[in-house]
């Protein structure tokens, strides 16, 4: 465990020690996300769902081509 914080801790740093900070921002997003479609979820108010759905796929589909368009440019250089 004190592993895993030094790591954390370690990505702040503008050096190769640490986690990848493109990783730690996907896992808080994912669980932030998760947490948000629980609470939803229990309320019981799918009115909204097709919505819901059109935002989750939306942002999944631009977080790849972000993804993408990254390792493209980095293969060019």
């Amino acid at each position: 465990m004190k592993d895993i914080l030094k790591n954390i801790l370690a990505s702040f740093d503008n050096d190769t020690k640490g986690y990848s900070s493109k990783k730690l921002t996907a896992l808080t997003i994912i669980i932030l996300v998760s947490i948000i479609h629980i609470k939803w979820i229990t309320l019981g108010d799918f009115s909204q769902l097709e919505m819901v759905l059109t935002i989750d796929f939306t942002f999944i589909a631009t977080m790849f081509g972000i993804n993408e368009y990254g390792k493209k440019n980095e293969n060019i250089k």
